[in-house]
């Protein structure tokens, strides 16, 4: 059946598909980015799960998908449903602002939004370079950072975790892995921050163009480097993408652009970021910190209960290529889904007493903050990694963390990640 093209591209739904779209109940109140569901989403997430766990959303103009199961059905059927629409679901942009990102790279090599089997082609190269060998060898480094940073802030008595230690550790990390000189952390940072929102938060008009072209420089950032380890070649990440080969192709210039800038430079450390931050917070919330300080076995453990309980990763989008039918729910060819993985990861079917956060369960059932199926979280050994390490030097450091009272976090929320300003803490000098 022929699609209206212009429909498709303003709501995500073909015109044809509007007249089963259902009467928006649940699905009406949800706005992802201002407001409650921003600073606390699992109450309504509970209500969606039990009641209208896949609903329509007019205002994201996508379904909203509630249950672990659909969830990961959905992950696991890459042939009805497309990540196509993965890069394309935060702002509208004005014309203004996609005439200057026309200048640039394209977009469809982006790892995030890629289906099979080009996405099996470049996942296969790019996990190459993610070895265990390569992701364990970047611990004395990872160590020597986190204990330099706490160390400047140790005699304070205060400090701010997201802004002195969770926000600068993982850039420095990943720009070590890339081969990155470490005096360009902040341009990055401020560049993929512009990338970042560009693609999945609704950014207003008047900021769209500088940020537009903070993509543009980021990208040809990436081109100097690139050209770079073309001619000189070194023990780095970015050489190893310049060079290798399947099956005597190398990476396109594109190819090479997107790996290296939007999958690893941009989203390498913006989720390790946010994880770190959540975790500790909770932690500390909980009276869980002592626990872990004297049971070092429960930092991991308590990592993934965290990551159960309170997922940053908020959800990621899948658009259908055929008729289909998600949780007994009649869905259109063309339509978006927007896969919660927030609140799959507490869905009672999967864990008794899933609001109750408990470091002591046998076994921590299985989350999505990570991912699930062929798009499972490149990065997810050295955020785990990053964490233990870092998670340790503090309670090795300052062991008595507390929260600073009645603080404002600063929580915010994109299209596909939860994340936090601030974290102050305070302790005895």
């Amino acid at each position: 059946m022929p699609v209206n093209v212009q429909k498709q591209e303003e709501t995500g739904v073909p015109a044809h598909a509007s007249a089963t779209v259902p009467s928006p109940h649940l699905g009406a109140q949800y706005n992802p980015f201002f407001g409650p569901h921003v600073a606390n989403p699992h109450d309504f997430f509970e209500k969606l799960r039990k009641d209208e766990p896949v609903t329509f959303s007019p205002m994201l103009n996508m379904w909203l998908v509630s249950r672990y199961d659909d969830i990961t059905a959905v992950l696991k059927d890459p042939a009805r449903f497309s990540n196509r629409d993965m890069l394309g679901s935060g702002t509208h942009l004005t014309e203004e602002a996609k005439a200057i990102l026309a200048q640039g790279f394209d977009t469809r090599h982006v790892l995030l939004g890629m289906d099979p089997p080009d996405h099996t082609r470049l996942r296969r190269l790019m996990n190459r370079g993610f070895t265990p060998a390569r992701i364990n060898g970047m611990a004395p480094f990872i160590q020597k950072l986190a204990t330099e940073m706490v160390a400047k802030f140790a005699n304070d008595g205060r400090a701010d975790l997201v802004e002195q230690l969770a926000y600068p550790l993982p850039a420095y990390v990943i720009l070590g892995i890339m081969g990155v000189p470490a005096e360009d952390v902040w341009k990055i940072k401020r560049w993929s921050a512009d990338w970042q929102q560009l693609t999945f938060e609704h950014i207003p008009a008047e900021q769209q163009v500088e940020m537009a072209k903070g993509v543009i420089e980021f990208q040809q950032y990436c081109v100097r480097l690139i050209e770079d380890r073309k001619k000189n070649p070194k023990e780095d990440l970015t050489s190893y993408l310049v060079a290798v080969e399947d099956n005597g192709e190398a990476l396109t210039m594109d190819e090479l652009i997107m790996a290296i800038g939007a999958s690893m430079l941009s989203a390498g450390h913006e989720s390790t970021t946010a994880l770190m931050a959540n975790t500790w917070k909770l932690a500390l919330e909980h009276g869980m910190w002592g626990m872990m300080r004297h049971n070092r076995e429960l930092v991991m453990k308590f990592l993934e209960e965290s990551s159960r309980y309170d997922s940053v990763s908020h959800s990621m989008i899948r658009t259908a290529r055929e008729d289909v039918e998600v949780g007994g729910v009649k869905i259109p060819a063309g339509s978006r889904l927007m896969l919660l993985y927030a609140a799959g990861s507490r869905d009672e079917s999967r864990c008794p007493f899933s609001s109750k956060l408990d470091v002591t369960r046998e076994k921590v059932p299985q989350h999505l903050t990570f991912g699930h199926g062929t798009h499972f979280c490149l990065g997810a050994p050295l955020a785990r990694l990053q964490y233990q390490i870092t998670t340790n030097t503090l309670l090795d450091m300052l062991p008595d963390l507390k929260l600073v009272p009645n603080q404002d976090y600063g929580i915010w929320q994109s299209i596909v990640l939860r994340q936090m300003k601030h974290l102050r803490v305070e302790w005895e000098r």
